[in-house]
């Protein structure tokens, strides 16, 4: 039986309906997720061949369109033997993954759908968990096993973990890249490059020692922690990282944890991190060089802030002499005498104990060095003095030397 006119005007109804709301929401989705990755903004014809202090002489305007890809290669390469880095190559692969997790995404948006309140009722909190559990699941990124399966023996016997990184390509990002395994340092640094490829208002952020993907928008808050790629994401509150990782009110407050960084301090943070390289493997030099070049860049940041005091205490063991003035164990001395308690008053004893001047060497020293050049300078000549004469209306007076009256 031929189905009537209307029956078929029904149907043809029906598929355009279906055709219009289908054609709505993939307008709709790349409204959202552009079809193809966003070029970074390119600010001069030397991208990606920048050095470190290139991309530092930029203003902070012009260092955020930089790619933080492009920061981590130009810190790395100037590590020697690996000058040869390029980050076209780097950047190819982390474009092809953004691109992959683009198409990848769709087929997984049914879970926000049917559950929107797991994912705190919010599309971007549901986006930033599934660009951390594409980046874990499908391409393959995972924390260095050695290095997990210490923390976990060391956290158990009560240890804290000291790792030497040795290789540098365990705190910057190439290394990540190259080998899928990686370190609190540079998986959530992955993460923040493809999400700022994304558009998304997403930086690193410390707590402590340790470093999260942040999504800051002004007004809501994530913390997406990358070192868990197992079983699909982790999202920590501030709350939680102040009591697992001992981040405390006054680290909050001071600007240097749990905040969404600039891109100036992400370079920052990859130079700090160049510099725990060359600390490790007994580069004194070079490690104090780029504490202190970190700490120009963020210096309310306290582990730059300690990486550059303890390297500089190293660096003085080298310089002077236990009994020079300059060795650390002066200004140990130092510290003691003005942060010794106080609150309990004299210590009183039956014996009377001697506790030596921790400057006493010091003024010693001075002594013996002025007279030593006592010896070597001839006398000092004084100079001729003005006479004393009395004021002559109109006539210029001579410019008479200071006198202590």
């Amino acid at each position: 039986m031929r189905p009537s006119r209307q029956s078929g005007g029904r149907l043809l109804s029906r598929g355009l309906l279906v055709l219009l709301v289908g054609a709505v929401a993939i307008l709709a989705y790349f409204a959202f997720f552009p079809r193809t990755v966003p070029a970074i903004a390119s600010l001069n014809s030397n991208i990606g061949h920048r050095t470190v202090a290139q991309l530092m002489a930029l203003s902070d305007a012009e260092l955020e369109k930089a790619d933080i890809v492009e920061m981590n290669i130009a810190v790395a390469k100037e590590i020697p033997g690996l000058e040869k880095l390029e980050y076209e190559h780097y950047r190819q692969i982390v474009d092809a993954w953004t691109e992959q997790f683009i198409r990848w995404l769709p087929t997984v948006e049914y879970g926000f759908q049917e559950n929107p309140a797991k994912y705190k009722n919010d599309a971007h909190f549901f986006h930033l968990g599934m660009l951390a559990q594409f980046l874990g699941q499908n391409v393959g990124i995972a924390y260095i096993e050695e290095q997990k399966q210490a923390q976990i023996a060391d956290r158990k016997a009560g240890r804290r973990t000291e790792i030497l990184y040795t290789d540098p390509g365990q705190l910057l990002l190439h290394g990540l890249i190259d080998t899928k395994r990686g370190t609190c340092g540079t998986m959530p640094t992955l993460h923040v490059a493809i999400a700022r490829r994304l558009g998304w208002p997403v930086a690193l952020a410390c707590a402590n020692s340790h470093f999260v993907s942040r999504y800051d928008d002004g007004k809501v808050v994530y913390n997406i922690e990358m070192t868990y790629t197992e079983g699909g994401f982790s999202e920590g509150s501030d709350r939680l990282y102040m009591q697992n990782e001992g981040v405390t009110r006054k680290a909050i407050a001071c600007g240097s944890d749990l905040r969404k960084l600039s891109a100036r301090e992400m370079l920052a943070l990859a130079i700090a991190a160049r510099a725990r390289h060359y600390n490790d493997i007994g580069k004194l030099d070079l490690a104090a060089r780029d504490y202190a070049l970190a700490f120009t860049q963020m210096p309310n940041n306290r582990k730059v802030y300690i990486g550059l005091v303890a390297n500089l205490v190293e660096t003085g063991e080298q310089l002077f002499n236990g009994e020079e003035i300059g060795h650390p164990a002066y200004f140990g001395a130092f510290l003691a005498a003005r942060y010794a308690p106080r609150e309990r008053g004299p210590i009183v004893s039956e014996s009377p104990v001697h506790h030596p001047d921790p400057f006493a060497e010091t003024e010693r020293t001075n002594a013996m060095n002025r007279a030593n050049m006592e010896r070597l300078m001839p006398p000092a000549v004084p100079p001729p003095q003005q006479p004393y004469r009395p004021p002559v209306p109109g006539v210029p007076q001579p410019s008479q030397p200071y006198q202590p009256r």
